[in-house]
């Protein structure tokens, strides 16, 4: 199987080395063209549990070299999304599927808008991971973590269930899952806690989580998260929501999130997919939900104080 990671950030790269651990043939692009140049040379340097081994793949700042593919995975930021599948084009053709494993709500949508017809399969993943440098990255992620995915039009096909088999020779535990609405909402449940405190207090998932007085902050924010996931039909009650949460950010403590990781370097974050979708959905639903905003709120201000800080 011939697959294309678009964006071959942390995460992107993180998955690019299991396909490749699966068998796959991988062409990781992305615009970075320090971090592809070293991939190239060196392969790419993946460091975990204090080993590191270099993972050879293709890298290519040029999606026309790596020509279509038979399946691409969409890594980068949300608010990247349609300009990295315009930039990707050469790797698409009809028959490409294309998968997201990207943060929040509203990816899919984002795909869609600009290869309307492809097959888009949709989910999430549990792992994380840091880049140290230009071809170097470290898996922050405890075990083999959870990643799973479901086609946008609710038919299971071939090239999802092979994905997955690649992904699961490679290391990685991943499933299609019928249930994928139930489990991206608790996913957002860990982003819009973790990475968006995370990124207000400078902190990884660890120190946070070891303060006491996090816990009422994070436990308001999911329990309003489940509210308007219930009100739209996802049986995501508040004591199973809060369970995962725990069970996650154990699993994560050494991770520093995204979000934080932009903030200090004064980035566009993903609020608006995270935090700001979940005060869109709960808006039309007139679901009250003063912890996301607030957190929201907080989040705009030092995007929009970048400059006031770095003087």
């Amino acid at each position: 199987m011939k697959v294309g990671i678009i964006g071959a950030g942390a995460m992107g790269s993180l998955f690019a080395s299991y396909l490749v651990d699966g068998g796959a043939e991988v062409w990781a692009f992305d615009q970075w063209r320090e971090h592809i140049e070293a991939i190239e040379k060196y392969g790419l340097i993946v460091k975990s549990t204090g080993s590191e081994r270099a993972i050879r793949m293709h890298a290519t700042a040029d999606a026309s070299a790596a020509g279509p593919c038979d399946a691409v995975l969409v890594m980068v930021k949300y608010h990247q999304t349609v300009a990295a599948m315009r930039a990707a084009a050469p790797m698409i053709s009809p028959h490409t599927t294309i998968v997201t494993l990207q943060n929040g709500l509203g990816n899919v949508e984002n795909i869609a808008s600009t290869c309307p017809a492809n097959r888009v399969v949709f989910g999430l993943t549990t792992l994380t991971c840091e880049i140290l440098g230009p071809g170097r990255i470290e898996a922050s992620y405890s075990n083999r973590g959870e990643t799973y995915l479901w086609p946008s039009d609710r038919r299971p096909n071939e090239a999802i269930a092979a994905f997955c088999a690649h992904l699961d020779a490679g290391g990685i535990n991943a499933a299609p899952a019928p249930d994928i609405e139930l489990r991206i909402w608790k996913k957002l449940i860990v982003n819009c806690c973790l990475n968006t405190t995370c990124a207000i207090t400078g902190l990884s998932v660890g120190k946070l989580i070891d303060q006491p007085s996090c816990w009422p902050l994070l436990d308001g924010i999911s329990d309003e998260i489940s509210v308007v996931a219930i009100a739209k039909g996802i049986p995501l009650e508040h004591q199973v929501a809060r369970a995962f949460l725990r069970q996650v950010a154990e699993e994560a403590r050494a991770h520093y999130p995204s979000m934080l990781i932009d903030v200090r370097s004064r980035r566009q974050t993903e609020i608006d997919c995270l935090n700001g979708a979940v005060l869109r959905e709960a808006g039309e639903l007139g679901i009250p939900a003063p912890y996301n905003q607030a957190l929201y709120s907080a989040i705009r201000v030092i995007e929009d104080t970048y400059a006031e800080r770095s003087a």
